[in-house]
């Protein structure tokens, strides 16, 4: 029986993968693109609350996109963007798109 339990155990760890967020129209280096000019913002002392606005005031593809970009600004605006520049900030979360779509 403990035999057993080990091995539904191990099973159910080795098929848990981290998969890729959906991009809607999107695709990684649109939202690398974002992350830098969100990290221009924040570098220029636009606020988040105004940052958002702009936000809101975009056209999307699909709404799953408009998300994306919320948790894009939350990590731009968050401690993550403390270490970032423009640069680096888009390099970052295209990074993580590109390695999520490799798996």
């Amino acid at each position: 029986m403990k035999r057993l339990l080990i091995a539904m155990l191990a099973t159910a760890a080795c098929g848990v993968q981290a998969a890729p967020y959906p991009l809607g129209t999107m695709t990684c280096d649109d939202i690398g693109a974002f992350a830098s000019e969100a990290m221009g913002w924040r570098k220029s002392h636009v606020s988040r609350e105004e940052a958002r606005i702009k936000l809101d005031e975009r056209d999307y593809g699909d709404p799953v996109e408009k998300k994306n970009l919320v948790i894009i600004l939350d990590l731009v605006y968050g401690n993550y963007g403390n270490n970032w520049t423009v640069e680096s900030a888009g390099n970052v979360m295209r990074s993580d798109c590109l390695k999520g779509r490799d798996q």
